[in-house]
């Protein structure tokens, strides 16, 4: 089990923007994006609108997000505030990939858009887990400690899917 988990600490050193977009914004990112699902899912106007409109309102608070960094980055230049705003800012884009791909293969599969907002939904409760196991880990928490962390940031993506059921 070391051996695999030090294959995955190696390749992502080789692949260091990953791991910098593993961090609060990769949280904020899914979160933001379940809730987006959840809120145009109303409208029933079809899975493609809804991947639009998703990355559409995901992209302009991302853009708000960097633009925010920048502007709050007084110790840094120009230059570098805009690399480290857009660094530090890539776990909100890398948070669309997992629930719009499920969205994208359920419109593929042809699942009614209910059934697709569920499955993105469940998704992103997926990915919130792997965040707070992965944040543990990174920590050097005990299984214990990964289990509550992964429980934790689940329960936020439980807590839209609980909030959509109550709207719907």
């Amino acid at each position: 089990m070391t051996q695999k988990l030090d294959g995955v600490d190696a390749a992502l050193r080789r692949w260091p923007w990953v791991s910098r977009a593993i961090n609060a914004e990769a949280v904020y990112g899914t979160v933001l994006t379940a809730g987006v699902i959840s809120a145009f899912s109303l409208y029933n106007e079809g899975i493609l609108a809804l991947i639009l409109r998703t990355s559409g309102t995901v992209l302009v608070f991302w853009i708000a997000h960097v633009y925010a960094e920048i502007v709050g980055n007084r110790d840094s230049g120009w230059r570098l505030a805009v690399r480290e705003a857009l660094q530090r800012s890539a776990g909100l884009l890398w948070a669309l990939i997992v629930p719009l791909v499920t969205l994208a293969t359920a419109a593929v599969l042809r699942t009614t858009e209910n059934t697709a907002v569920d499955m993105a939904l469940w998704a992103c409760v997926g990915t919130l887990a792997l965040l707070g196991w992965w944040a543990a880990r990174q920590r050097h928490a005990r299984l214990p400690g990964k289990i509550l962390t992964a429980a934790g940031t689940a329960t936020l993506g439980l807590a839209l899917i609980t909030l959509k059921a109550f709207v719907h």
